[in-house]
């Protein structure tokens, strides 16, 4: 059972186990640091939320080896190729990406990151990623693996909001249960 009290994270006397809810407050107390921080980087760059997405996606197929091609960008971010287009555009006009040939598509551009936008978001994110490592490896086997496992379930829970769900049935009517269109079978009554 948790001592978790409404007022704040803190135990009661002899309670060194979070419950629950002090989990899921502390999720929440992390995402709400991540976006002061997210929105920190992004003005100290000049950049607006879409503009540090595509210059993650950018970064991170470049670690990867790959060179996307604007479609790549406007798959990734879920947005219109004439929008993308006018974001390369910002980028490479602040220094972050730069146009080339496409090595495997002549006939095709690829976007590539430039030193500048490399040494850059290092810059701005390095310290804040090395105490990010230094709180990972404080961290024994044993609690990494339960740490993961919790992650990766919290992962799950809102993947699965995420899902569409059908629009509950108006007050007054009762369900069938079968699908739409499909054809109830009919029972004798002395079945």
């Amino acid at each position: 059972m948790s001592s978790y009290r409404a007022s704040g994270y803190w135990y009661d006397k002899g309670t060194s186990v979070p419950g629950a809810v002090d989990l899921l407050n502390l999720m929440r107390r992390f995402r709400e640091a991540e976006r002061k921080m997210r929105a920190q980087t992004r003005n100290s760059m000049g950049m607006n939320e879409t503009d540090m997405s595509a210059l993650r996606f950018l970064l991170a197929e470049h670690r990867k080896g790959v060179i996307p091609r604007q479609r790549d960008f406007a798959a990734e971010l879920g947005i219109s190729h004439a929008s993308i287009s006018v974001l390369i555009d910002r980028l490479c006009r602040d220094g972050y990406a730069e146009r080339i040939v496409h090595p495997s598509d002549r006939r095709s551009v690829g976007i590539i990151p430039t030193q500048y936008s490399d040494t850059e978001v290092r810059g701005t994110l390095h310290e804040m990623h090395e105490r990010m490592m230094d709180a990972v490896n404080m961290l024994s086997e044993g609690e990494r693996i339960a740490a993961a496992k919790f992650l990766e379930a919290m992962i799950r829970s809102v993947e699965i909001a995420d899902r569409p769900t059908e629009p509950p049935a108006p007050k007054g009517t009762q369900s069938s249960g079968l699908a739409e269109g499909a054809i109830p079978s009919i029972q004798p009554d002395n079945a």
